[in-house]
């Protein structure tokens, strides 16, 4: 009988991709926390102090954007790859997001990231804008009376934040507890996978993996 074999892992995400996946992640969980508790009745009591968790709240926003900026500095050609393989879009995609809907046949072969993916980048890349350009509106609106009435800021911020909180549950919940992808949270921690799952869910990358 031959001796088993040690799995293979291959390399999925580099430490940049890494590094700005996590600062984005942090940034989003301490705003959204203190978002909350600003924002829900339920949470008066601890939103008494309102100062401090305005404070943690754009605290993180400017933290968000600082460490996307030393990351991508750091490593401006890996990540501009990274952003290369999310903007595209070819016809496996395209029947992958059909799929996707139908849930019916074999699942189209997809490349490092699948169409589901690529869409959930985009959707919260332009939230990433609309946050941070509406929580500026509402931090202008309330020192400076020449910017209010121009737009409801805050309820631009509100209805981003609703959207945006049930799409980062989706992409946790896929991450750690459902089973046949929460391996991938490996890739993103320590950056590599089993190839057995590349193949499985990633077969047009896994073939390009050495």
């Amino acid at each position: 009988m031959a001796a088993p074999t040690a799995t293979e892992y291959v390399r999925r995400f580099s430490l940049a991709e890494r590094l700005a996946h996590w600062a984005a992640a942090s940034a989003f969980l301490v705003m959204t926390a203190t978002g909350l508790i600003l924002y829900l009745p339920a949470f008066a009591s601890l939103a008494a102090d309102r100062v401090l968790w305005k404070s943690l709240h754009v605290g993180a926003a400017i933290g968000f954007w600082a460490g996307l900026v030393a990351v991508v500095a750091a490593s401006p050609r890996g990540l501009a790859r990274t952003a290369s393989e999310l903007d595209r879009f070819d016809d496996d995609d395209r029947a992958w997001l059909a799929w996707a809907v139908r849930r019916r046949g074999p699942e189209p072969p997809a490349g490092r990231f699948n169409a589901g993916q690529k869409l959930n980048a985009a959707v919260i890349a332009g939230l990433a804008v609309v946050f941070t350009v509406s929580g500026v509106l509402i931090l202008l609106q309330e020192s400076d009376a020449a910017f209010r009435g121009a737009t409801s800021a805050i309820l631009v911020h509100d209805w981003a934040t609703w959207l945006a909180v049930p799409l980062v549950a989706g992409h946790v919940y896929l991450a750690t507890l459902n089973a046949s992808t929460r391996h991938s949270l490996r890739g993103m921690t320590l950056g590599t996978v089993r190839r057995d799952w590349a193949r499985r869910h990633h077969p047009k990358w896994e073939a390009e993996c050495e």
